[in-house]
This record gives C-alpha cells, structure tokens and sequence, in this order.
C-alpha cells in the first residue's frame, strides 16, 4: 500500500486534488486509518489514477472524467465531445482575432451621414426581451405582426424597423419589432402571445445613416455597427438628444422583398 504522497509522487496528481477526487468520489483510497485518518492507496490504483491525471491535464472536467472512466466506450465518446468543444472554441478565437485584426489594422471607413425630413408615421410592433435567441424571435415577431396586420386591413405601408427601449428593470432591455401602419389600430386590438405597443415617428429632420449586409465591414459580435457609432457621433456633434429609444433601424429590401441592408435614423430634436 501507498501513502498519499508516495501515491502523489508517482502520479503526478496533488496531495489535495487527491483528497477532492475522493470527496467527489472518483478516486476513493484502498484504505483510511480510523484514528489517524491516514489515507492509503494501492498500486492497482495508479493506472486509474493516472488516466484521471491525462483527463484533467486536457482540461476535462470532473463530471466528465467521471464519465470516461466508466468504461472504454463511455471515454471516446468524452474525449470526442470535448474536442468538438475545443475545435469550437478555437473557431470563435480564429473568428476574433481576425475581427479584431481587421478593425485595429484596418482604416475605418467614411460613412455617408445625410440629413433628411421624417414624415409622421403611425406604427405598430411587438416588444421582445433581449436574449440569444433574438434574432429568430424577432423574425416570427415580425412575420406574426405583419399577417394580423394585415387581417385587420391595415396591413404595413413601407419597410420594417426595429428599436431598443428600457424594460421593466434598470438591467432589462426590450426590442421592438415594429411595422409602419396607414392608420393606429384601434385600443384593445392584440395578439395573442404577444406583447403589441403602438405609436407614432414624429415628422422632423433626422439623421440617416446605411449599408449592406454584404459590405465586408467587420463587426464585433454583440457590439453596434460602425455605421451607428459615426452616426451617434454626428448626432451628438450636432447637438441631437441620444435618446436610443428614438432611434429606428430599418430594413433595406429588394426588389423582392429580401433583406439586404440596413440602414439607421436618429430624429435631430
């Protein structure tokens, strides 16, 4: 039999991550003194043991170590696993570190602001809390929104635009999805399931800035668009309130009604 350091020594595994492995239970000694407490291992022990040791090493966790020692069926498919999760891992590092290489390197480009007259527009949309899925919910948001319109006779007159205002909490965000309308829908009128808000873009000059999805400028995940950055920029040189909750971005469609682009109004008063 082993004592904790000689079983440390040969396995490369620490006195205390022993100790954890046999509270976790992965890797209970053969024997423990009942006065002293001293822990004691066996040479059978050590194959174990190290096996654990390689797990670890690749980074592993204890759950899934676990797992792999279960059995030689149970550590393919562990160590398969958790090299997809490294491949992964490495692709988005890749993806960022070209992204930030592009925009460090990179001369920024010179974004077309222009100015322009917004006409009163009523509008109608649906408000959607800001999570990971966003982006399918606002899709079906905007499809839902655009079939009930629609049904009610007052179906959208232009491009779709979305906003952000704040939620129920200082902390929650909201986006809405919103379709401009011909006329207000009357009070009560909803959808089932949906949260439906309604108002109106006051007519006034505005700040307008677009591109396309197809344009190459590099973009970091979560952050706003460079175009947005020049225009709040502009905005603010101007003197413009930067209410965001004001500021409409708007679909840039096709001929057949695709979404290409994008492009982003902010009013001047």
């Amino acid at each position: 039999m082993l004592g904790i350091g000689d079983f440390a020594q040969l396995t490369g595994l620490s006195a205390k991550a022993l100790r954890l492995y046999d509270k976790q239970g992965l890797l209970k000694p053969a024997a423990v003194d009942r006065w002293s407490n001293y822990q004691r291992y066996s040479a059978d022990q050590l194959e174990v043991a190290i096996r654990l040791k390689a797990l670890r090493a690749a980074d592993i966790g204890l759950a899934e170590a676990e797992r792999a020692l279960l059995g030689r069926r149970e550590a393919v498919e562990v160590l398969e696993e958790h090299r997809a999760r490294l491949a992964e891992q490495r692709r988005r590092q890749d993806a960022a570190l070209e992204a930030a290489t592009a925009l460090l390197d990179g001369d920024a480009p010179d974004w077309e602001i222009q100015e322009r007259q917004a006409d009163a527009q009523h509008w109608v949309g649906v408000a959607l809390p800001v999570s990971d899925g966003a982006d399918e919910e606002a899709n079906a948001a905007f499809g839902a929104l655009w079939e009930a319109l629609a049904a009610a006779d007052n179906a959208p007159v232009g491009p779709f635009w979305s906003s952000i205002r704040a939620g129920s909490t200082e902390d929650d965000v909201e986006l809405l999805c919103c379709w401009p309308v011909a006329r207000p829908m009357p009070a009560g009128w909803g959808i089932a399931g949906l949260a439906v808000v309604r108002g109106q873009v006051r007519a006034g000059p505005e700040l307008v800035v677009g591109w396309r999805h197809d344009d190459g400028v590099v973009v970091i995940d979560a952050a706003v668009h460079p175009a947005v950055v020049a225009l709040l920029a502009e905005a603010e040189r101007r003197g413009a309130d930067l209410d965001l909750a004001a500021m409409r971005q708007i679909g840039r469609l096709d001929e057949t009604g695709d979404a290409v682009g994008m492009e982003v109004a902010i009013p001047l008063t």
